[in-house]
């Protein structure tokens, strides 16, 4: 069943009419939500919404419809974002993700503290070259994921990555060598 031109332009009018209080809506109802997340949700439902026009039926009230698949989606980006950890909340107030504090939850055997170092040292050097550079630059020169991602023209959320994935490896390594 095809619909008739001014069907569809009843929704395209309400989508450009009433975009913003939609986003609006999304920000009011998801807390901690940025602009550019709140308008993905909007525009994802309306291309939703708009790819189905000729197959759904006839709406009576279009509003209630796009709200109510709004709510839908809000509930998705919910259920998705629960799962997500992000390493930027695991930072400290300079982005930096220090070895040493999250190295600390480690329960080593109690050894002489050069052995620590020698062991530290050795399992640095077994890791993948980007890891081990990233962690050192960090760790040992002080510099910052910022410095660093304009002076290696990478992302700071690669660079976290690739720190995040040294310590976790650091970790292992740490935890399985023979006493």
């Amino acid at each position: 069943m095809a619909m008739d031109r001014t069907e569809k332009s009843r929704w395209y009018a309400f989508f450009i009419s009433d975009g913003e209080k939609l986003v609006r809506f999304v920000k009011s109802r998801v807390r901690q939500i940025g602009q550019m997340d709140a308008e993905d949700i909007v525009a994802d439902v309306m291309l939703n919404v708009v790819s189905r026009l000729d197959t759904a039926g006839p709406v009576e009230n279009i509003a209630a419809y796009v709200y109510r698949s709004i709510r839908n989606r809000i509930a998705d980006y919910e259920r998705g974002r629960a799962r997500v950890v992000h390493l930027e909340d695991l930072a400290d107030e300079n982005g930096e993700l220090p070895l040493m504090s999250m190295l600390s939850t480690i329960d080593l055997h109690p050894m002489e503290r050069q052995e620590d170092m020698q062991r530290l040292t050795d399992a640095i050097d077994r890791l993948e070259p980007r890891q081990r550079a990233v962690l050192i630059a960090t760790e040992l020169r002080g510099k910052t994921f910022r410095e660093l991602a304009e002076e290696w023209d990478e992302p700071i959320g690669t660079l976290l990555s690739r720190k995040s994935r040294a310590v976790k490896t650091l970790k292992h390594m740490l935890k399985s060598e023979p006493d």
